[in-house]
């Protein structure tokens, strides 16, 4: 039986969302423009799956000329970058739920069935499994020869990647509502950094797992439950020594790795992913409107609106530029400096909120969840 650990609260607002998600609002209409740089489809290629609630939970590995992911089914794939040829593919038999954390001898995938597996990629077997205490939304971080993952219950563990055994893990107390759905950890010098449905972001020590420091991205305001939502959900990006993060009806911040002092904040809420690139950072805000600020300061750079009620995806750097993708299926190539948008592509049609781009700079790489892979380039 899969394990469903939800509070009355959180069920009573997945259902408010599925519902949400069958009835999505009229998009509002793109205004024409005139591509000022060609961009253009390599390759599409049909998968076997699909990507279940939200392709964003999934990730793409970009390594060499390949790319590396699997399906909600379990089957994982290696594509040519170029030309999308599948290389290889085999069947793990799992109920996925997340992207996949990779080694050089291994997948790690998570489960709906609360299982952390892993995957010998010579030999195509499942090397162990791991039953944790609640469904895995957010794909594992693998570093050091040790896995952070955590669960829809709260819980963040940290295990040993040869051979599933604990190492330590701890609790983070659920409110009494919230966003399905968890943040990807991160393990970096020495801590595993990890964004909990209370709104905060911790860090802790990759040895022993004691907590070092804690900051608050999102308070809880509001009277009733459904605004004072505050969770991390957007994986959170490490760069430099600067942990940047959002968070649901709070804040983009940027946070100093080594102690988890603030740098600087911003009054933008979000629910995705920034993208970084040099010195900018770029947020996709609840409203759609895609934001750019100097990493360094949090100062604005450019506001764009045009695509706001959109339901865009979280942004990905493209060479000089900034994608994103709404639920029409449209791809829009922003500007890196001023934000105009320079080009438009279909990428794919009738698509709901929640398609997962990954570039490599050169590529871009989508997961969609009517069971395509696609990839654009310009």
């Amino acid at each position: 039986m899969k394990l469903r650990n939800l509070t009355f609260g959180t069920a009573l607002l997945a259902l408010f969302l599925q519902g949400c998600a069958l009835t999505h609002p009229p998009l509002p209409d793109l205004k024409p423009i005139e591509n000022k740089v060609d961009l253009r489809t390599d390759w599409r290629r049909g998968v076997d799956g699909g990507f279940g609630e939200s392709s964003e939970r999934f990730s793409i590995i970009p390594k060499g000329e390949h790319i590396y992911f699997t399906t909600q089914t379990g089957v994982v794939y290696k594509l040519r970058k170029d030309t999308g040829s599948r290389i290889d593919s085999f069947n793990t038999e799992l109920d996925v739920s997340t992207g996949i954390a990779m080694s050089e001898e291994a997948i790690y995938l998570g489960t709906y069935d609360a299982e952390l597996a892993s995957v010998s990629l010579k030999d195509k077997t499942v090397l162990w499994k791991k039953l944790l205490t609640s469904e895995i939304l957010s794909e594992p971080a693998q570093a050091a020869n040790k896995l952070a993952v955590q669960t829809a219950d709260g819980w963040l563990s940290l295990l040993n990647a040869n051979t599933g055994d604990t190492l330590w893990r701890i609790k983070e107390d659920l409110p009494a509502l919230t966003v399905r759905g968890t943040s990807s950890p991160i393990i970096q010098s020495g801590k595993v950094i990890a964004g909990f449905s209370s709104g905060k972001i911790k860090a802790f020590g990759l040895l022993n797992g004691e907590e070092q420091w804690s900051f608050e991205v999102g308070k809880p305001t509001g009277r009733y439950e459904i605004e004072r939502l505050s969770d991390v959900d957007g994986r959170l990006v490490v760069k430099d020594g600067v942990v940047y993060a959002t968070a649901y009806n709070g804040t983009v911040s940027a946070v100093n790795l080594s102690n988890g002092r603030l740098l600087w904040q911003r009054s933008i809420p979000s629910s995705l992913s920034v993208a970084l690139q040099d010195d900018t950072v770029v947020v996709v805000d609840l409203e759609s409107r895609v934001i750019a600020l100097n990493a360094l300061n949090g100062s604005e750079l450019w506001n764009q609106t045009a695509l706001q009620n959109r339901d865009l995806s979280s942004p990905v750097f493209l060479g000089d530029h900034v994608a994103v993708i709404d639920r029409a299926g449209y791809v829009s190539l922003l500007n890196k400096q001023n934000g105009e948008v320079d080009a438009r592509k279909l990428a794919d049609l009738n698509l709901a909120p929640g398609s997962r781009m990954v570039s490599d700079g050169q590529q871009l790489f989508i997961l969609t969840r009517n069971e395509q892979v696609t990839a654009l380039t310009y």
